[in-house]
């Protein structure tokens, strides 16, 4: 069967963790979206993918702040300076992004 919760890394790190079915349904992460806006869908054109731009990290030496920075179209000077630490964007769907896609609850 499917996975029940899914916890995205990058770099080493957690981009991202929630339940299966809302990760899929409302990424928060720019990484996550992007890894899913790459994967081929069967009722796409194969020419739809769209890549994320730039290259990974080398993980020895990973920038300051967010890893994800360098490619991320949302960085902003807090993203490439500080580690972002975990917002919880509903119930036991959390993120580690300081501009995530999604409504972070109060």
């Amino acid at each position: 069967g499917m996975a029940d919760e899914i916890m995205v890394m990058y770099a080493g790190r957690v981009a991202e963790s929630a339940p299966a079915a809302d990760l899929f349904r409302r990424p928060a992460h720019p990484y996550t979206r992007g890894l899913l806006d790459s994967v081929p869908r069967l009722d796409a054109d194969h020419d739809e993918l769209k890549p994320i731009r730039g290259l990974p990290p080398i993980v020895t030496k990973l920038p300051p702040g967010c890893p994800f920075a360098p490619r991320c179209d949302f960085a902003s000077d807090a993203c490439r300076r500080d580690y972002p630490a975990a917002k919880t964007i509903g119930g036991e769907h959390f993120t580690h992004c300081h501009h995530p896609l999604q409504e972070v609850s109060a």
